[in-house]
């Protein structure tokens, strides 16, 4: 049953990362308009700000859970990558409770409370003209926490699976 959970949470975090993925390309082409409408025909869009801090702030916040699936987040390897497989199980394992499950934890919380309030006022985006309405978008921040969460707790197994196993090296 555990290895059936772990592989459902990396399926969700794969599927997340892989449908992310396809902002990019959005996000991409937004740059290039505005800057060929700004530049090219002295005609900026108003909405060109907006639609890029969102686009990019989902693109960073949803794709965390596959980018740790992947193993593919910052570290410091100097003497990582010395230690054994077990070894690094345990520095990973602290990690983990140390510093990523409070931090995490807490980006769930209050990214919670301040969606929650956001759809209580039905918040706008002050910086532009436009003014584009933001709850929706400040949900993203516990949604992608709470994925990115739970692939850490699929992480974390996996690393009391290797410290425990007999032999593990």
């Amino acid at each position: 049953m555990s290895s059936r959970f772990l592989r459902i949470i990396d399926r969700v975090s794969k599927g997340v990362g892989r449908a992310t993925a396809w902002l990019i390309p959005l996000l991409i082409f937004e740059l290039v308009y505005d800057t060929g409408a700004r530049y090219i025909f002295n005609a900026p869009t108003e909405w060109s700000y907006d639609i890029s801090y969102m686009l990019y702030g989902a693109i960073f916040m949803l794709g965390a859970g596959w980018t740790l699936l992947e193993n593919e987040h910052v570290r410091i390897e100097v003497l990582y990558e010395r230690l054994s497989r077990r070894g690094r199980a345990v520095v990973d394992a602290l990690g983990y409770l140390i510093f990523f499950f409070p931090a995490v934890g807490a980006l769930v919380y209050f990214g919670g409370k301040f969606a929650l309030k956001s759809w209580m006022i039905l918040e706008r985006a002050g910086i532009s003209m436009w003014s584009p309405p933001i709850y929706p978008f400040k949900t993203l921040i516990p949604v992608a926490m709470a994925l990115l969460f739970l692939q850490g707790v699929a992480q974390f197994i996996r690393c009391l699976s290797v410290i425990f196993r007999r032999g593990g090296r």
